[in-house]
């Protein structure tokens, strides 16, 4: 296990440290590694990670299969959290693909199945993700919306739901309203 814990570390850290390459070595190293101790779960997540990898190398192609292995995984073990994780991330693929209403799609999905948890602030990352979309593709109201909703989503204690309801107002009272 400790193995397997070390090479997760050094794919996250080449990942961080923009060595893609070295990443993707690292993540087949630890799906071989969590294949041999029989740890289905580690191996998901290493693809799951491998997906993010490969859409980072261009290969999308290749970032389907890995994300596809996770997702497979994840909802066979009724894993919602990893099934959502994976689900923002082939929105991001999809989104690389140019496949967009498979992404629009995607987002949704993942940001449902956190709300479902109970997970405010991760189901915010998924809109957002899907908010950017919608701007990149000019759809402005829907952007906004796929934001506000978001926002509006977050419990009323979360800082960064107050931080941005004060960001909102402020052009309205720069306005006299």
């Amino acid at each position: 296990m400790e193995n397997l814990d070390k090479l997760q570390k050094e794919g996250v850290d080449a990942f961080r440290a923009g060595n893609y390459e070295l990443a993707e070595e690292k993540f087949l190293a630890l799906i071989d590694a969590a294949t041999a101790a029989n740890d289905s779960a580690k191996v998901a997540e290493a693809h799951n990670d491998l997906g993010v990898v490969r859409k980072q190398l261009g290969d999308i192609d290749g970032a389907l299969i890995a994300l596809d292995f996770a997702l497979d995984y994840y909802q066979s073990v009724d894993d919602e959290r990893g099934e959502a994780q994976v689900l923002g991330n082939f929105g991001m693929v999809e989104e690389a693909a140019g496949k967009y209403e498979d992404a629009i799609q995607s987002y949704l999905d993942s940001a449902a199945i956190f709300e479902e948890l109970g997970d405010s602030e991760m189901a915010m990352y998924s809109w957002q993700a899907l908010s950017r979309l919608r701007l990149k593709n000019k759809d402005w109201i829907n952007a906004i919306a796929a934001y506000e909703e978001g926002i509006a989503r977050l419990p009323d204690s979360s800082i960064k739901k107050k931080i941005v309801q004060t960001l909102l107002k402020t052009p309205q009272k720069l306005l006299g309203r």
